[in-house]
């Protein structure tokens, strides 16, 4: 059994409630990154008025197989859900919805034509775009991926919608495979150039990974789902973080 699943059954299958604050200091402990992780300069000035404010908070998460929790088994363990229950307990008496519109096998350019309908009809105070891993995967050239994040953020900011942007997963197999590189660095001056927050996910992930908090290689196959399940958690605590960081 790898190290991080034996941390999961072990929080999993203790039950007793004079247990309960060791197993939250466990979880917190797994889920832990290094602060600059998740440290970007823009900041979200729109939400925090509507934090301090008391107003509903409407978040649009957008993205593809990760975004819908499939590797989780579906929206319930997905890290848009994660990420709400997180906000809620950051910001107790603030109504706050996730709304979670991921699709899989998109490609940045298939989700901005999606935004009309998808995202913008919502009326988000804040819109999640997770992309980048398809358009990898595909080859799609890296200036026309690009081009549909400019146009993708252009968009939704004059719908009067804030953005941010998440670059993809990191799997160390996956990596050795597909030339991620170009998409990452073009996400990035992207969100530089635009001065749009950018959640770093994929460093994120390989910190993880690089200090065996989560062993996403050797994973038995009975435990995929629940391996899943766990790094979503986490990403929406962090991604809970970085959203009041920028929200100050």
């Amino acid at each position: 059994m790898t190290r991080s699943i034996a941390v999961l059954a072990a929080m999993l299958l203790t039950t007793s409630p004079l247990a309960a604050p060791a197993r939250a200091q466990a979880a917190a402990d797994l889920c832990a990154v290094p602060p600059d992780l998740i440290a970007d300069e823009p900041g979200l000035p729109g939400l925090a008025k509507r934090f301090h404010d008391h107003q509903p908070v409407v978040i649009v998460a957008i993205g593809g197989a990760s975004t819908v929790g499939a590797a989780a088994g579906g929206v319930a363990n997905a890290y848009p859900r994660r990420l709400q229950e997180a906000l809620e307990r950051h910001h107790p008496g603030v109504p706050i919805t996730v709304i979670n519109k991921g699709v899989p096998r998109q490609t940045a350019r298939d989700m901005v034509a999606r935004f009309p309908a998808d995202v913008l009809a919502a009326k988000p105070d804040l819109v999640i775009w997770e992309t980048g891993t398809v358009d990898a995967v595909r080859a799609v050239e890296v200036e026309d991926f690009a081009a549909a994040i400019e146009d993708g953020i252009t968009a939704l900011r004059a719908a009067g919608a804030a953005v941010m942007l998440v670059d993809m997963q990191y799997n160390p197999r996956m990596s050795s495979i597909i030339d991620f590189e170009p998409y990452l660095d073009a996400l990035h001056r992207t969100a530089d150039l635009d001065e749009v927050y950018l959640f770093h996910r994929y460093d994120i992930m390989r910190y993880w990974s690089e200090t065996d908090r989560f062993d996403v290689v050797d994973v038995p196959r009975g435990k995929q789902a629940i391996l899943a399940g766990e790094i979503y958690r986490c990403l929406g605590e962090r991604m809970a973080d970085a959203i009041d960081r920028a929200a100050r």
